[in-house]
């Protein structure tokens, strides 16, 4: 019995044994679990380090995007001119025209102008070789060539002075208050054909000029007629104008120069009025503008953009009668107002038909 009774205890005592080591002792299971944890541990981490170096190089990505942009805006900027205003109110103004046939046709009829408001204290001088491009006179700068012809536009009229001289004389004959630029028509709608002669040009003057101070200024040409064999890269006149007036803009961006001669943008006012709109859409070929009507409506456009705010001068003054009564376009009581509302609308807005040219 006793025996018995030991067997048992020590049966209890057993179970006892295995129940606390079950308690203390891990499963499998559990163990397994255990092991685990640390692994998961350290996969958190490895995620927190991986964002953190993606943050880091996104930071260091937005860091080379902005000094990108500061970089390329130093670099278009690199070029940029501040150009001094036009002259107020000077003793005699002197400009210089740089260009060609349509120079010389924004040009020919400002002596009527001028003798009309008797002011006899300015010059023209246009500085002329057909066809000529902005990449033209930079080469003829370099080469020194005297391929140029040398006119002068003042109350007494027009005066050829040479007749083979050299841009690089001319730059330095005279001490110029106002530069004029024009692009070669054919070239005008496309901007990449300015740079980097426009640029060039401008620095070849500096160091040639023997005036205190010059202004720059850019003559916007006009598009072609509807009946120009050129005009269907474009489709139409305006398209070559607005195409004309885009590349203006860009070159105002590029170079500084802010005094704009919008004949191109006149020409498209005086186009969109009836009466004005003559003689194959104001132009003797298709190209270059109309003798009289066309002539002076570039006239009034330079007088307007550049003589008047210096000189103080209303165009309104002017009385001209220009060209006989038998010519395509005579400039007389009848037109003369509209004329000069085309160009003065177009300094107004470089860029814009007027609705109010018939006025």
């Amino acid at each position: 019995m006793k025996r018995l009774i030991w067997i048992l205890a020590f049966a209890v005592v057993g179970l006892q044994g295995m129940a606390q080591t079950s308690k203390t002792t891990p499963t499998k299971s559990s163990a397994s679990a255990q092991t685990k944890q640390p692994a998961a541990s350290k996969l958190n981490v490895s995620k927190a380090a991986e964002k953190k170096a993606a943050d880091q190089k996104a930071a260091e990505q937005k860091a080379a995007e902005k000094n990108e942009v500061i970089n390329n805006a130093i670099t278009a900027s690199s070029g940029y001119m501040c150009n001094p205003p036009l002259p107020y109110m000077p003793n005699k103004l002197d400009i210089l025209f740089i260009g060609n046939s349509f120079s010389i046709d924004t040009s020919t009829a400002l002596p009527n102008i001028l003798s009309s408001m008797g002011i006899t204290n300015v010059n023209v001088y246009v500085l002329y070789k057909a066809a000529c491009s902005l990449k033209g006179h930079y080469e003829n700068y370099k080469s020194g060539a005297p391929v140029y012809e040398l006119y002068r536009y003042n109350s007494s009229g027009e005066q050829q002075l040479e007749k083979a001289t050299s841009i690089n004389d001319v730059m330095q004959r005279f001490p110029y208050d106002v530069v004029v630029f024009q692009q070669f028509s054919l070239d005008s709608s496309d901007h990449n054909t300015y740079e980097p002669y426009l640029s060039k040009l401008i620095q070849a003057y500096q160091v040639n000029r023997v005036s205190a101070r010059t202004t720059f200024a850019f003559n916007e040409i006009w598009a072609y007629s509807s009946t120009n064999k050129n005009i269907a890269r474009y489709k139409t006149p305006i398209n070559m104008w607005k195409n004309i007036c885009s590349a203006i803009k860009k070159m105002k961006a590029t170079t500084g120069i802010d005094v704009i001669i919008p004949c191109g943008t006149a020409v498209q006012n005086a186009r969109s009025v009836a009466s004005l709109n003559i003689d194959n859409e104001l132009t003797r070929d298709g190209t270059h503008i109309n003798l009289y009507a066309g002539r002076y409506l570039l006239a009034c456009t330079f007088f307007e953009s550049i003589i008047a705010p210096c000189l103080n001068r209303n165009l309104r003054d002017d009385t001209t009668t220009y060209g006989k009564s038998d010519d395509i376009g005579q400039v007389n009581n009848s037109n003369r107002r509209l004329l000069q509302n085309c160009a003065r609308l177009a300094v107004a807005h470089n860029y814009a038909i007027s609705e109010f040219a018939d006025q």
